[in-house]
């Protein structure tokens, strides 16, 4: 019994594992930041950024049912609306108990909505975006009294 209880306590002895993943400062500054207000309120932070190259925008939220989507194309830095671009889009899924709600916006729904953007960088994409959003209510659903979704995201 002696030596099974020094080959326990032995064995113990080990230097804990070392975890090859990055760590990430507490205070590390959030690589996409969005504050959502009007049919709900939100403030979502991500560490990993949340647009690509060509502007589309995956935005995460705990209110929908998968991100918010925003396709802008834009190939330069620069001022962008909802004037002037052509084709854009946003669009995402809300369910409050089982009525289904729809956040959608761009050229090819009516409402539009309507957009601003600032591009400060293109490669890696880095701005601001303003959207609003109005929300549609499928057959028999209620989404609430307030019927647009403002989105405020920096990235």
């Amino acid at each position: 019994m002696k030596r099974l209880l020094l080959i326990v306590l032995v064995g113990c002895d080990d230097a804990p594992a070392v975890l090859d993943a990055p760590v990430v400062p507490q205070d590390a500054p959030p690589a996409c930041s969005a504050h959502f207000t009007g049919n709900f309120t939100e403030t979502a932070t991500t560490t990993e950024a949340c647009a690509t190259d060509g502007m589309m925008l995956s935005i995460p939220s705990t209110f929908l049912v998968g991100p918010l989507e925003v396709m802008i194309p834009a190939a330069a830095a620069g001022d962008f609306s909802s004037q002037t671009v052509a084709a854009w889009s946003a669009s995402a899924t809300r369910m409050i108990n089982h009525d289904t709600c729809l956040l959608a916006a761009g050229d090819q729904v009516v409402p539009h909505g309507a957009f601003t953007l600032h591009l400060a960088s293109v490669a890696p994409p880095h701005g601001t975006l303003v959207l609003d959003q109005p929300v549609r209510a499928t057959a028999f659903s209620n989404c609430g009294a307030t019927l647009v979704e403002h989105v405020e995201v920096a990235y």
